[in-house]
């Protein structure tokens, strides 16, 4: 006997989106679903993401900036507006990890204009378009550092990188306020431990650490596509009434 899945269906009535950091990782795998649903997606990083495979791949519009650069930010997203864009996810992000002491102006800066100012000019900068949409919506990654000291894996935190993270989730609300009246949703999703790039420069992500085994109820690193989809809930008609709002997607890890 044939077993049947029940579903629903996300639906997304806006335009096209602009996906941050989406070379790799996270942002990589928003962009990918984004595309396969049918949105054009303008997908941006500090190198040119490679182009993808599929039905709807020529949906996926990729270019090279760097987040920090608003004029060139801002001419890149007029110049690819098109029938314009509903969607901004911000996903780009740094971690030097440094340790607490000693921590120079110069990683400071890096982490927080990437990880937090870089988010401001992404937002400012597509508002216009988002304003002139139906719809609008906008996701940031945060982290699951941005309310919670996390020092497992390595235990001399690293400030800057979660200094920089609470500021995106205090961007959120603040965005999320300040853009209500305009149409315009804005929430935030705290990844836990995910296997990406990133992770993966800090060690194996096949399978937890013992210092991250009792921690993380799942029992595993999550996947890139898992936060691709917390994501796409937030950026779809599902979620038209959640403004000012964090998803934890962390397997469990706050329980504890």
């Amino acid at each position: 006997m044939s077993q049947s899945s029940a579903h629903i269906a996300l639906s997304f009535s806006g335009r096209g989106a602009i996906v941050t950091g989406a070379a790799s990782g996270i942002g990589a795998a928003v962009a990918r679903l984004l595309v396969s649903a049918g949105v054009r997606t303008l997908a941006l990083d500090l190198r040119k993401p490679e182009s993808i495979d599929g039905p709807h791949a020529d949906l996926h519009v990729p270019a090279a900036v760097d987040v920090r650069d608003r004029e060139v930010l801002q001419s890149v997203i007029d110049s690819h507006a098109g029938d314009g864009f509903s969607y901004i996810v911000n996903c780009a992000g740094i971690l030097e990890t440094t340790g607490f002491v000693g921590v120079d102006q110069t990683a400071w800066s890096r982490a927080l204009d990437v990880n937090l100012v870089g988010a401001y000019n992404v937002i400012d900068a597509g508002t216009p378009h988002l304003e002139r949409a139906t719809v609008g919506a906008i996701v940031n990654i945060s982290s699951i550092e941005s309310h919670r000291v996390v020092a497992l894996t390595d235990p001399d935190p690293t400030p800057q990188y979660a200094a920089g993270k609470a500021g995106l989730s205090m961007l959120t609300r603040t965005a999320a306020r300040a853009l209500a009246q305009r149409g315009i949703r804005v929430n935030s999703v705290a990844p836990g431990f995910i296997a990406t790039p990133m992770a993966a420069a800090h060690g194996d992500t096949t399978r937890l650490p013992e210092s991250l085994h009792a921690r993380v109820p799942a029992g595993r690193f999550g996947h890139p596509d898992e936060i691709a989809n917390a994501v796409a809930f937030l950026l779809s008609d599902q979620a038209d009434y959640i403004t000012g709002g964090e998803l934890l997607v962390d397997g469990g890890f706050e329980l504890t």
